[in-house]
């Protein structure tokens, strides 16, 4: 297992060499801003007046260049077709492991992303994967004081009245929030975020304990309050629900495709099994999660609902891989086949529901591949 890290490992460096020459130096213009500062939006989170609240999960968008056009419609059209009230990002925004010695690259980069976003004129949060940080080309720190450029950004280094923030440098965990939805004054939804190690092989390393110490200090504050949690890789239970997926009894519902369905594989396991353990008898304690969305899988799609005992279940769902990249894709897999496969596979987000009345849904947005990017919908899971 060592040696095959190291081969890896020794192939992203070359690759990464590669990359210089491939991705060249032009493109990197900004998108326009929004023109509005930081500190000058109001962030705080409401339902509509019909008491629904939309959320669009955009999954490893994972740039290493310019955003290319393909990604850059699918990216509009999958926002237009949700119209949301929040987007969130679940992480391997940019993949920096190919930019070795180019921190200012991976600023540029990055920069891109902000103002793509910032431009929408629509709340945007994230969440950090496995890549973002990756060989440490650029920290999570310089990251987060670019995403904060945003004036739509809802996140940050430091606790605001519209979030709750957990951070800790000596984990390289900062991406950690409580964002509260509200309901008039009455908190209506929690919308989580929980960080993800840097890690290009596993096994990972998963939640923290000060992590899931912090859901459970924001559960006891946030009393009687459901959450959604977005995070970047499955947790133990998707594997739990996906080797379950035909017996009714543990699984009542669920829809789409995993990446690998020749192996079945769609947990990675952590490096300290006794913090899978902490989270799992955490939520079930709290019964607080209505569902954890993840991305990390580029081909996985699928959901479900996952019955975990002490009368509590829980919707587990992929975020659907929402860009093209830049690049990566021509040159990362050794196989054709599933160069191919990346390729034409349709990109697009997830979106998830929930209303005041106690509705909670959720569905993908996927590209209809008509060359227009016309967006479709499938596999909704209502809960």
């Amino acid at each position: 297992m060592k040696k095959i890290s190291i081969l890896l490992i020794l192939t992203v460096l070359i690759l990464s060499i590669s990359a210089v020459f491939l991705t060249g130096c032009s493109g990197y213009d900004e998108f326009e801003w929004s023109g509005d500062e930081r500190g000058g939006v109001d962030l705080r989170l409401e339902v509509g007046e019909d008491g629904r609240f939309d959320i669009l999960q955009m999954a490893d968008i994972q740039f290493i260049g310019a955003i290319g056009e393909n990604s850059k419609s699918v990216m509009d059209a999958s926002i237009a077709a949700a119209d949301p009230d929040l987007i969130v990002l679940t992480g391997d925004q940019i993949s920096p492991e190919y930019l070795i010695g180019q921190n200012w690259k991976a600023k540029k980069i990055l920069n891109q992303i902000t103002s793509y976003f910032d431009g929408k004129k629509i709340p945007w949060t994230a969440e950090f994967g496995n890549h973002d940080g990756a060989l440490g080309v650029i920290s999570k720190k310089e990251q987060l004081e670019i995403y904060q450029k945003s004036a739509y950004f809802i996140g940050g280094l430091e606790t605001n009245e519209n979030w709750e923030t957990y951070i800790n440098e000596e984990e390289d965990t900062y991406c950690n929030y409580l964002i509260p939805v509200y309901d008039g004054d009455k908190v209506a939804h929690g919308v989580m975020l929980m960080d993800c190690a840097s890690c290009l092989v596993g096994p990972y390393d998963g939640f923290t304990k000060g992590q899931i110490d912090f859901y459970n200090e924001m559960s006891a504050k946030y009393s009687g309050v459901n959450f959604s949690v977005y995070t970047h890789e499955p947790t133990e239970e998707f594997q739990t629900m996906y080797d379950n997926r035909e017996d009714k009894s543990k699984v009542t519902q669920f829809v789409g495709e995993i990446e690998s369905p020749e192996d079945g594989i769609s947990y990675y396991p952590t490096s300290d099994p006794e913090m899978n353990a902490y989270w799992r008898t955490s939520i079930i304690k709290n019964k607080n999660v209505k569902g954890i969305y993840v991305g990390h899988d580029h081909l996985s799609n699928y959901a479900g609902v996952l019955d975990m005992g002490e009368d509590y279940s829980v919707l587990l769902a992929y975020g659907r891989m929402s860009s093209y990249g830049y690049g990566e894709w021509k040159y990362f897999m050794f196989s054709a086949s599933k160069r191919k496969e990346y390729k034409n596979y349709p990109r697009g987000a997830r979106v998830v529901s929930f209303d005041n009345k106690g509705g909670y849904s959720t569905y993908e947005l996927y590209d209809s591949k008509d060359g227009n990017c016309t967006m479709l919908e499938k596999n909704r899971v209502n809960f």
